[in-house]
């Protein structure tokens, strides 16, 4: 079987990152994903060994300029759908997996090739457009993923006929690959060196692009009252600079000054060795406004950091209501502020006891291979149904 999934954005990111990693796994089972993203920016995304095709002015709705944008969807539309539909035709294509509500074009070739759709719907929509797109997405989709329990009830209310295609399909991480027992003291301490953070100082760190909605901004300000009570202690902040929200950069640097923290808050950048920076921090939050299923909260866990988040999106099914992090409301810096200085301060049993509880977790429920197999049963199902003869898998011989 061949997938072709789509995501608009073609920016590196957590959604890119999970999804390549769930079809490397799948790749075991016969199941080849060839990936199509939108061009926003140069910056494309082409991993090793993944065909990847990318497509301007794919996306119907954006935040910004939102009126030319619509425009040049609607100028580039018959061209897009046609090239689209001459991809799946051309490589076989059995499902179009796309991500996201907005990922119309794809869509409309798929449809328009009679080919099945898998839909996630993990973006967060205005109400007027969610009205309007939902209908869509229930007439086209073979089957719509989402990401959690709460947003399934959230997602599919009073849209006819789309909760009974709706399955939740959670975030996943490969415990392997983020795993604490490959990290000794000697290694923290050269990537703590690295980095220019003193050996003795606590690290509170934050992942994410920096766009408003990972909620940069409370996190420098809970940065400020935690400093008040813990010393030392660094922030490292891990995320690109977006063009596309060019003033942001600018506001951060100004709050971080305002807060009298421009010696201790550490911005990184891009860095695509994510393990190793957490490896080195001994708090994780997140502080976004508005989320799905964040994979970097499971990352978090697998490497047994405590993990301070805001309630968003599928944030409580991931840390069990509490039990395996703490859960804190959004736009609320003190709440972040006090929930990172418990755990830096608090008793050491209760932080092992949450962090060990967050790593079993994640093997028992939110394994990659867990995730993948999943995946692939519903691949099955909507293959199946579609009346589609299936290719048997490639064998392979015994070394």
């Amino acid at each position: 079987m061949k997938v072709l999934y789509c995501i608009l954005d073609n920016r590196f990111g957590g959604p890119h990152r999970l999804a390549h990693s769930v079809s490397l796994r799948l790749r075991e089972h016969g199941i080849e994903t060839i990936f199509l993203t939108g061009r926003k920016t140069d910056d494309v995304w082409q991993p090793e060994g993944t065909t990847v095709f990318h497509l301007r002015h794919i996306q119907c709705y954006r935040r910004r300029h939102p009126f030319v944008n619509l425009m040049l969807f609607c100028l580039f539309l018959p061209a897009n759908v046609w090239r689209i539909r001459g991809i799946i035709r051309s490589h076989g294509i059995g499902i179009v997996h796309i991500d996201g509500v907005t990922n119309l074009v794809p869509a409309l070739a798929a449809w328009s090739a009679r080919t099945p759709i898998v839909w996630l719907y993990n973006d967060h929509l205005p109400a007027v457009v969610h009205r309007l797109l939902l209908p869509v997405v229930a007439r086209l989709s073979a089957s719509v993923i989402v990401q959690g329990e709460k947003l399934k009830a959230h997602r599919t209310r009073g849209v006819a006929g789309l909760e009974a295609k709706t399955t939740v399909l959670h975030s996943c991480t490969d415990p392997a690959e983020f795993d604490p027992a490959r990290y000794d003291s000697e290694r923290k301490g050269c990537l703590k060196r690295d980095l220019g953070i003193p050996a003795d100082c606590a690290v509170v760190g934050m992942i994410g692009n920096l766009n408003r909605l990972k909620g940069h901004a409370y996190f420098i300000q809970a940065a400020a009252r935690i400093k008040e009570e813990v010393r030392p202690v660094r922030f490292v902040i891990v995320g690109r600079k977006l063009d596309t929200a060019p003033g942001y950069w600018e506001q951060l640097q100004r709050l971080t000054t305002e807060n009298g923290l421009e010696g201790d808050v550490i911005y990184t950048g891009f860095q695509a060795d994510v393990p190793s920076l957490m490896a080195i921090m001994d708090v994780f939050v997140l502080a976004s406004v508005l989320e799905s299923c964040p994979v970097v909260v499971l990352e978090a866990m697998a490497m047994g950091i405590p993990v301070v988040a805001t309630d968003v999106g599928a944030v409580s099914e991931l840390l069990a209501n509490g039990t395996a992090g703490t859960i804190v409301p959004i736009r609320d810096p003190d709440a972040i502020a006090r929930a990172v200085i418990e755990d830096l301060t608090g008793p050491p049993q209760r932080v092992r006891a949450m962090t060990q509880a967050a790593r079993g977790r994640v093997e028992e429920v939110f394994a990659l291979d867990k995730i993948a197999d999943r995946q692939k049963d519903l691949y099955e199902v909507v293959h199946r149904r579609s009346g589609r003869r299936q290719p048997a898998a490639p064998s392979h011989s015994p070394e």
